[in-house]
């Protein structure tokens, strides 16, 4: 991708915009995580109920220790896993946002592994709210092209390209005293427990 590309892209997200995006697992629906009237955007776009949380995609371990607490455990995945194809469910700051965790008491987080969705991250400068780019019920988008037949006209942007892994990442719930799988992706839960073990 190039420079331009990504600036372009940043401006969309920082103007409170929805923006389409390829990630390392499936194409991805973007805003700024700070922005309630983009958080409603996006909450119209996917369809989806206005109780059900969106992921939060990290540029690295300070953006994550801005909207989450990480303990010992958390730490140490992240150093070892992320980026890459795993989200945390971790415990939410008590400053958040009310619309970024929506009275759960978890926050999803995770650090993409695609040079793309982290050079926007970046440029950015902060976290963003990053669902799978399809509408609920329906199966996530893998290129721009099936992005733009679910969401043309309805959102601000999508950037021509595709994802890599087609496969939605790993879930894991550490919000309590024991590791608790939510989704298993291409990652798996034994490889994760070893990274701790490690």
């Amino acid at each position: 991708m190039k420079e331009n590309q990504i600036i372009e892209a940043s401006r969309i997200l920082l103007d409170g915009e929805v923006l389409a995006f390829p990630t390392e697992t499936v194409f991805g629906l973007g805003v700024i995580y700070d922005n309630f009237e983009a958080f409603n955007k996006l909450v119209i776009a996917k369809n989806r109920p206005a109780d059900k949380p969106f992921t939060l995609m990290c540029s690295d371990v300070s953006q994550i220790e801005k909207v989450a607490l990480i303990d010992e455990r958390a730490r140490k995945i992240i150093e070892n896993l992320m980026p890459g194809e795993l989200t945390l469910l971790l415990k939410p700051r008590d400053d958040i946002y009310p619309w970024v965790n929506l009275n759960t008491n978890k926050i999803g987080v995770r650090i993409p592994n695609h040079d793309f969705a982290l050079s926007l991250i970046r440029t950015v400068g902060k976290p963003l709210l990053v669902p799978s780019a399809n509408p609920s019920d329906e199966q996530p988008a893998l290129d721009y092209i099936e992005a733009l037949k679910y969401f043309d006209g309805k959102i601000s942007g999508v950037i021509q390209s595709e994802s890599k892994r087609q496969k939605p990442s790993t879930i894991i719930d550490l919000t309590s005293e024991n590791i608790k799988l939510i989704r298993e992706g291409n990652l798996k839960l034994k490889d994760i427990l070893k990274a701790l073990e490690d």
